[in-house]
C-alpha cells in the first residue's frame, strides 16, 4: 500500500509545500472549533509540525523519511536522526488530509453553516462526501511510516529500537503501536521508546 521515501528530493520538497498549504487553510478555516478542541488542537499540531519538517527537509534532505501511496501522494514524513545505537524521531507528520475522516467531518459539521460543502471540502483537498470524487485521504500512513523506520534501524544494527517525544496528544496512538514511556520529557510532550521486542512486535503485526 505504501512505499518508503529516504530523502527529500525535489519532488518531496514541492509535495511538502503543498502540506503546508493545504495545513495553513485548515487552521485558518475552522473558526467555529472552539480553542480548547481536541480537533482544532490536533490541526494546528500537525501544521506545527509539517512547517519543522519542511524546513529541516531544506538543510538536511537525507534526514527526510515518509511513505508515498499507489498513487503517489505523499502520505506522511518525518525527520530522524541516527543516535549511535537506536533512531530518533525528531518530527513526524501526516498529510494534512490524513487528520482523518472522521475528524474532518466533525469540524464540517461545526463550519458548515459558514461555508457551503464545496468550498470545504475544495479545502480539504478530499471530497469525502461524494464517491465519484477522487480523495487523497488514507488510513495507516503513520503507522506505515514507523514500520519502515524499525525496518531501518534494525538494518543498521539497533534491533528496531525507536525514540521520540510524543507531541499534540499522540501519546495513545504510539501506545497502541507498542510505545512506551521513557519517564522523560515532560507531561505534554513525554519521551517514549520502543524497544527491541516492541518492534519485533510492530512488524509481526503490520508487515
Amino acid at each position: 500500500m505504501f512505499y518508503f521515501v529516504n530523502t527529500a528530493d525535489s519532488s518531496v520538497r514541492s509535495d511538502l509545500e503543498e502540506w503546508n498549504r493545504v495545513a495553513a487553510e485548515l487552521v485558518n478555516q475552522a473558526p467555529a472549533v472552539s480553542s480548547d478542541s481536541p480537533l482544532l488542537g490536533r490541526i494546528e499540531a500537525n501544521a506545527r509540525l509539517i512547517l519543522l519538517i519542511r524546513a529541516n527537509s531544506l538543510v538536511e534532505p537525507e534526514s527526510f523519511r515518509g511513505v508515498r501511496d499507489q498513487t503517489g501522494n505523499l502520505q506522511a514524513g518525518a525527520i530522524v536522526t541516527d543516535i549511535s545505537d537506536y533512531l530518533y524521531v525528531d518530527y513526524i507528520a501526516t498529510a494534512p488530509w490524513n487528520i482523518t475522516k472522521d475528524l474532518l467531518t466533525a469540524i464540517f459539521r461545526l463550519v458548515s453553516h459558514r461555508y457551503s460543502t464545496t468550498q470545504w471540502l475544495s479545502l480539504t483537498d478530499c471530497v469525502a462526501y461524494s464517491s465519484g470524487n477522487r480523495c487523497k485521504s488514507i488510513n495507516g500512513a503513520g503507522t506505515s511510516l514507523m514500520v519502515k523506520l524499525v525496518q531501518e534501524s534494525i538494518s543498521k544494527g539497533y534491533s528496531g529500537r525507536i525514540m521520540l517525544e510524543a507531541v499534540s496528544g499522540t501519546t495513545e496512538f504510539y501506545q497502541r503501536i507498542g510505545f512506551v514511556r521513557t519517564g522523560f520529557g515532560s507531561d505534554a510532550a513525554p519521551e517514549m521508546e520502543l524497544t527491541p521486542i516492541a518492534a519485533r512486535d510492530l512488524l509481526r503485526r503490520y508487515s
